[in-house]
């Protein structure tokens, strides 16, 4: 793990892995076959885990970088425009085909999303070269696991300078499980850790902690919160509880939590600290459509000050949840 990142400057947050421009469409309810469907709101936002967590890094006050492959054309012009108009730092290297993109269904009744999305270009020599330049002076290093080749060079490149690491699991490729020990912060979501031991969160992180994680494993669990250990000890064992808001649209959440989460670290927080601004980032989010609802650091600090109100004001109701 890397020492830690002085708190007298802006923290770096470098994200590495996949940008995506969103093509977003509320709908009433999910499309049936041969339907023809209008669209209630429509967005273009910024996706990807690194994509949107350099969003979500960036709107908290980081000085944010972002390595990431694109291809040409239209698409790629526009995710391109988007993600410098949120003042992340980037770091393109464009090959030529179709640029990553994706439709994004929401159904306003329930929240719930449907994606349809086309590939990113494969990092390659191009791509792995940038790495020594693009980490120079970076505090913490989110990777994802989209592509493999990129998330062990990155790793490679910040072992060599003692750049502390997170991972973003997702749900899971062949290849995930295989760089996980050499991450000093793991990150995922509940499916993922189901599938590797058979396990629910607590079980799971604490069986997966050491061989697939050097200093923190999380588990996610939407609005139950999550878990996170820091050995195998049950004393070493903590939960976050998800911030008390109506979802409207779930895309996206783990990418927020991943960004607002390497966030924290650079700037110096404890992990419970970490892990409650991330949960709050990923929760309001959620609660609005695309990425209009990523926090700033002073409008996550007034929705945490006014649940805070809340509860105070509240005492008999809270009191009757607690039992």
């Amino acid at each position: 793990m890397g020492a830690e990142p002085g708190l007298s400057r802006r923290p770096v947050v470098a994200m590495i892995g996949m940008a995506t421009l969103d093509y977003l469409y509320l709908l009433e309810e999910h499309p049936t076959a041969d339907s023809v469907n209008p669209a209630l709101e429509y967005h273009t936002v910024v996706g990807g885990a690194a994509g949107r967590g350099a969003v979500a890094a960036k709107r908290l006050g980081g000085a944010t970088r972002l390595l990431a492959t694109c291809g040409t054309g239209v698409h790629a012009q526009a995710l391109r425009a988007h993600v410098a108009a949120e003042g992340v730092e980037c770091t393109w290297v464009a090959y030529d085909q179709p640029s990553q993109h994706s439709a994004v269904i929401v159904a306003r009744g329930d929240a719930t999303r449907t994606i349809i999305w086309l590939p990113q270009p494969r990092a390659d020599a191009r791509t792995f070269e940038q790495l020594p330049e693009f980490l120079e002076g970076v505090d913490v290093a989110l990777l994802d696991a989209t592509d493999e080749g990129l998330a062990s060079a990155a790793l490679d490149e910040c072992e060599s300078r003692g750049i502390t690491t997170v991972i973003d699991t997702g749900s899971g490729r062949p290849w995930t499980a295989s760089l996980l020990g050499r991450v000093d912060h793991v990150i995922a979501p509940e499916t993922f850790v189901l599938k590797e031991t058979g396990h629910p969160a607590e079980r799971a992180a604490t069986e997966l902690w050491g061989d697939h994680g050097r200093v923190v494993f999380g588990v996610t669990q939407g609005p139950r919160g999550g878990v996170y250990t820091t050995g195998k000890e049950p004393e070493r064992m903590a939960r976050w509880d998800a911030a008390p808001v109506i979802g409207v649209d779930s895309c996206g959440a783990g990418d927020t939590f991943h960004g607002a989460y390497a966030w924290g670290l650079a700037k110096g927080l404890t992990l419970a600290e970490c892990f409650e601004t991330a949960a709050w980032s990923a929760a309001l989010k959620v609660a609005q459509l695309g990425n209009k609802g990523i926090p700033t650091l002073e409008q996550l600090e007034d929705a945490r000050a006014s649940a805070g109100a809340g509860k105070r004001d509240r005492p008999h109701q809270e009191q009757a949840t607690r039992t």
